[in-house]
Order: structure tokens, then sequence, then C-alpha cells
């Protein structure tokens, strides 16, 4: 699960341009300024990444960054 955790913050990080410093398992995706639209870029980079299925609406501006590594385990997330 920090296998997950710790490649999410590196997408966050280098694809959406959070700073990483502000990226904590505690962070909700609206603290590190996620609206809707980029919740469903987001999802679509997830899907591709961890070769997931993410529907719509799954991610939310008030999920953790802990709550969505637990959502992409608990989908199988693959690691590559």
């Amino acid at each position: 699960m920090q296998d997950i955790t710790q490649r999410v913050s590196v997408l966050l990080s280098d694809q959406f341009k959070v700073k990483a410093d502000t990226i904590e398992p505690s962070a909700t995706l609206g603290k590190l300024s996620f609206d809707s639209l980029v919740l469903i870029e987001l999802g679509l980079v997830l899907d591709k990444e961890f070769d997931v299925e993410i529907a719509d609406g799954e991610l939310t501006e008030h999920q953790t960054v802990g709550e969505l590594a637990e959502l992409l385990h608990a989908k199988g997330a693959v690691l590559r």
C-alpha cells in the first residue's frame, strides 16, 4: 500500500504540478486544488497508470491522498 501512496504522490507532483511538500496522506484533493474537471483527468491518469477503472464521480474533492491509495489498492492496482 505504501508503494501505491508513493506512486500517487509522484503522479500528483509530476503530472499535475502539485508541490511535493504539500502531498501527504491526510491532504484532501480539494486542498491540493483539484476541482471536478481535474478530478476527471486524474481518474483517467489513474486508470492508465494502475490498470484499474475509476468511475465518474468516484473521486471527490473531499477524498484524501491516503483514501485514494486505499481505493486503488481495493481495485487491485498494478504497479509498473
